[in-house]
This record gives structure tokens, sequence and C-alpha cells, in this order.
């Protein structure tokens, strides 16, 4: 809970209890709360945002300056004990709110450099739209940038959600849920700064785009994106639109995920049509993006193109290995439950020749994937690494500790807690691609002895 936000919902409760309970004996002491509650809303509408999960808070205090300004009654005992226990009830409503629907904060990252961002749209000329109402239109898509800044001066710090409370929709609607169910998410800030130059420490810096899973969103892996970028990299995670729970463009149309884009497996006979045609999306979404970026003139001369990685989760995993197995620019790939199934088996056949590794949850550890990543690596030169997370689910592999704890009663994360998943995730994909980018040497075994929850896969050697 937030402070100012703590604060507000102890000083109406207060004035409740002062303007009933004490039948107006103390008229100054009503005032003097009823004038800081006041202050103190305006506060925190101010620094922290309201939100609905306060509604019944924000309700209350008009209410009470009405009573206290125009009512000259005396009131009766019954009606104190009743609006006391309603007052009462809507306490423990708020609190069970805000305990469900919490604003949790971002993960700091722990790289020396300040981080810098900013979000583009581009849109492929050429390359037509498979999904929407309007299928056969250009391709649009839509991306974040972090990257590596000397100083926060000058700068404007951004939120998590970057196009605010449309993206916060995205989930909800999904699910054929209210939209306005995960709107306070909207006010979670980030790490990372509007305006800012990239750092002059070094002259170019590696480049890591980021896939995200079907029906999963480029904020998403936002922690990842501020973790490189204070580490020295560029970093790219894209919002694949009609595969993206939500996609918000700079016209202001939004546009949801595409369900007949990837129908339920059981529910069609050519599945495999439906997988490869999406995982091929997310891999031309990739390309399309690292040409957009070698181009910019924001960027084209601070990115090392030898130094160029990809990875992803789920689809956008397999995107990733499509992607690099395709695009010689690629020069390591990182998978996390990388779903391989849905490649188009003369890629998959070809092998990756390139530094690779993926980490596994343990909900993955069985399933169709495993016999395509066997085939993957039946040609695969260089040494797969591949790790399983115990206690991990699919979707642990994505921002999803931001919706803790709603997210852990419904059995969505796994038994190892979420935070402590994420915590893994970043360490071992900063260490993969500083060995592989970077070149510098690593000691793994000390990070084994680091995360016990990860062990070594060795079913596909």
């Amino acid at each position: 809970m937030r402070t100012i936000e703590f604060t507000l919902l102890a000083l109406v409760f207060g004035s409740v209890i002062g303007s009933f309970a004490f039948n107006k004996k103390n008229k100054r002491r009503q005032a003097f709360l009823l004038v800081l509650s006041s202050i103190v809303f305006f506060a925190h509408g101010v620094v922290e945002g309201l939100r609905l999960q306060m509604g019944c808070v924000y309700l209350a205090l008009p209410i009470l300056w009405l009573i206290f300004l125009f009512s000259k009654k005396k009131i009766s005992r019954k009606k104190q004990i009743s609006v006391i226990s309603l007052s009462l009830l809507c306490l423990l409503g708020t609190l069970l709110s805000l305990y469900l629907f919490p604003v949790n904060t971002m993960p700091k990252p722990t790289g020396p450099y300040t981080v810098g961002t900013d979000s583009y749209e581009l849109t492929e000329s050429g390359r037509k739209e498979l999904y929407g109402q309007e299928p056969h239109l250009d391709r649009h898509i839509r991306f974040q940038v972090w990257y590596p800044a000397d100083t926060k001066k000058g700068g404007k710090l951004t939120k998590w959600l970057v196009d605010g409370r449309k993206v916060a929709s995205g989930i909800p609607v999904m699910y054929k849920l209210p939209d306005f169910l995960l709107d306070h998410t909207a006010l979670v800030k980030s790490h990372s700064y509007k305006g800012l130059p990239i750092s002059n420490k070094e002259q170019t810096y590696p480049l890591v785009i980021i896939s995200h899973g079907w029906t999963g969103f480029s904020s998403l892996h936002s922690d990842l994106g501020e973790m490189f970028a204070s580490h020295g990299y560029i970093a790219v995670s894209i919002n694949h639109t009609y595969g993206a729970a939500v996609s918000v463009f700079e016209n202001g149309e939004v546009v949801y995920v595409d369900p007949k884009a990837l129908p339920d497996r059981a529910s069609v006979s050519n599945f495999d049509v439906y997988s490869h045609a999406l995982v091929s999306t997310f891999a031309n979404d990739d390309r399309a993006v690292l040409d957009f970026m070698e181009t910019n003139p924001f960027f084209s001369d601070r990115i090392d193109k030898q130094r160029i990685g990809a990875m992803g989760h789920s689809t956008g995993g397999g995107g990733a290995v499509s992607f690099a197995i395709t695009d010689s620019r690629i020069k390591a790939v990182l998978g996390f439950d990388a779903w391989v199934e849905p490649i188009d088996t003369n890629i998959l056949e070809k092998g990756l020749q390139i530094p690779n590794a993926f980490l596994r949850s343990e909900q993955w550890e069985t399933g169709p994937n495993n016999a395509f990543l066997k085939q993957l690596f039946e040609n695969t030169t260089v040494k797969p690494s591949i790790y399983q997370v115990q206690g991990g689910n699919h979707q642990d592999f994505s921002m999803l500790y931001m919706y803790l704890p709603i997210t852990r009663i419904l059995g969505a994360t796994g038994s190892l807690d979420p935070l402590k998943n994420a915590e893994i995730q970043q360490s071992y994909a900063l260490t993969f691609f500083d060995q592989n980018l970077k070149q510098e040497e690593v000691d793994l075994q000390t990070w084994f002895r680091t995360h016990i929850a990860v062990s070594k896969i060795t079913e596909f050697e």
C-alpha cells in the first residue's frame, strides 16, 4: 500500500468516527480531520494517482463535509451504529480490494547506467496483415526501446505501461471482464526516462530484441529492457499486433488480440497452419524492428551490428529462434519456454549455428514442444544450454508478478516465488548475453550455486 493512500484511508475513517461516534461534541477536531483529509486527498491524487479500489474513501470525504457543514440535527444512537457499521464494512472492503489489487513496484535495475526509453511504431510496406477485421493492410506494429544514459537530468520518468489505461484494459477485455478492472496498473512507475541522450561512455552498444508470447504484450518484459539498458545494452520489446493482448498506436487506435489467429488446438484440424503463420509473423516482426533500429538516426550509429541478440517467451521465443536461424545478423539467441513446434520444418531442421540457451518452466517439462526442441538440437552445431526452473509456470516468464497476489490466488503462478523467478530470468539473460555478445568471462558454477531452483536438462543430450 502506498503511504499517502494509507494515510488518507486512516484519516477518512477517523473522520467518520469523529462525526458520528462523538455526535458533534468536538467540531474543532472534526474540522481539523476533514481539512487534513482533504489536503492528503489532493496530495494522493497528484503524487500517487487516484484509483477505483479507493472509491469508497473518495466518496466518503464529500459526504462527511456535507454532514459537517449542513447537518444540525442530533443523530440518534441507532443511526450512529448503522453508519459506523456500514463504514466498517466499507473499510474492510477497501482493505480487501487494496490487498488483491495493489500498485506493485517494478524491480530496480542493477546496472550502473541510467535508463533512457522511447516508443516507436512502424508500418512495413508491402507486408500484408493476416489478422484483424481488415486483413491485407500493411503490417503495423509498435515497440519500446531502452538504452543506457548518463543522467536523469532533462528526462521525464515514464510509467510501466507507457500507453496507460488503454493497455491496462487488455487482459480484462481478453477474459471478457470489465475493462477497468486493472486500471490501477497504469499508475505503476518505471525506472526509465524519456528524452535522454544515449550515453557516450561507449561508442556502440550491443542490441537485444525481446519478443512476448501469445496474448502477452511488450510491457510484460520491461524489467528485462530496463535491466539490459542499465548494464550497457540497447534493448527492444516488440508488441506483436493481434498476437498481443492489446496494442495502442499513436493515433489513439486500440487493437486487441485476434483469437482467430491461434484457435484452440482441439477445435481445428489444421492447427499447424495457424501456429506456423503466427510464429512466422512474430519472426518477421523481429526482422522489421531490427531493420528499423539499424536505420533510425537516433540508434543506427550506436548499435554494434556485430553484437545483436534475440530472445523471447513462448510464441515470441519460437519467433526469435526462427529469426536467429534465418538471419545472420543475430549472434546469440535465448528462449524462455520457446515454442518451437510451429517453426517450419525446413527452418527447424537447419538447427542453430550460434550460441543458444533455453530456460524451461516445470509446467512445460512434458508436452509436444519437447519433440521439436530435440529436432532443433539434432542439427544445432553450437551445443545448447538447456535448464529448467523448478516450481515455475509458463506465464512466470513474464512480469505476471505485477498482478500479485490475485495471480497466485487464481493459480496462475508456480510454487516458486514469482519475484525470485523473475530475478533468475533477468540474471541468466544478462549472464548469457554478457558471455556471448560482450565476450565476458562468466562463472556459471557460482551462478548455479546462487540460483538453486535452476537445474540442467540432460534429456536432449
